[in-house]
């Protein structure tokens, strides 16, 4: 099986490969140059440092979650949504906005927890394909008991090496990155990777 390749100095996945050198199942690729924007030195490192950090706070959050109250971290973001809400409940759907996930990893999700009895679901009044969910009792509990160690996890891995004044700069970074809708998986992308991103012409 062929594959790209390229011989050129600092080349990589995400980098400028060396486009004159850079085969596919032996052709050359010379248009890639114009079809894809590929990565310089500088971006390619700081795109890794961010899939890193990323990773180093998926996993202490998850950790410190596990050990100190034996949740997940999907079930944590759960109960925290479910006990912001009005009456400690939310429509299936609502919560599915709220978590930005699919409906069905979400329904799965809630059966889970509803087994670990963290949460209650029931039929919507008025409303047969409706589903409320509820936070138990034993839900608030765990919650309320994993959300100092979470908190003080969070500053360790995040807001201790941040100056407020940094803070602006990274919330508008953060609001950026959520706004782009021109990918994969998301209801508005349009088919072109490379295409711009309607965010882009706002």
């Amino acid at each position: 099986m062929g594959g790209l390749r390229s011989s050129g100095p600092g080349s990589g996945v995400d980098g400028s490969p060396g486009i004159s050198d850079t085969t596919y199942d032996g052709a050359i690729v010379d248009d890639m140059a114009t079809e894809a924007r590929w990565l310089n030195d500088e971006e390619q490192a700081l795109w890794r440092l961010i899939l890193a950090g990323m990773r180093k706070i998926d996993r202490v959050i998850d950790e410190t979650l596990l050990a100190g109250s034996d949740l997940s971290s999907s079930e944590f973001s759960v109960l925290v949504s479910l006990s912001e809400a009005d009456g400690q409940c939310l429509r299936l759907r609502d919560l599915c906005a709220g978590l930005n996930w699919d409906r069905s990893r979400t329904s799965h999700q809630i059966t889970r927890m509803e087994r670990r009895g963290l949460v209650t679901k029931r039929k919507s009044e008025g409303d047969a394909r409706g589903v409320v969910v509820s936070l138990t009792d034993e839900g608030m509990r765990r919650l309320q008991s994993a959300a100092p160690d979470h908190v003080e996890s969070v500053r360790r891995v995040v807001f201790d090496h941040l100056e407020p004044e940094q803070y602006a700069h990274l919330k508008a970074f953060m609001e950026g990155v959520i706004a782009v809708d021109n990918v994969p998986g998301h209801p508005d992308f349009v088919g072109e990777l490379n295409a711009p991103d309607r965010t882009d012409a706002q």
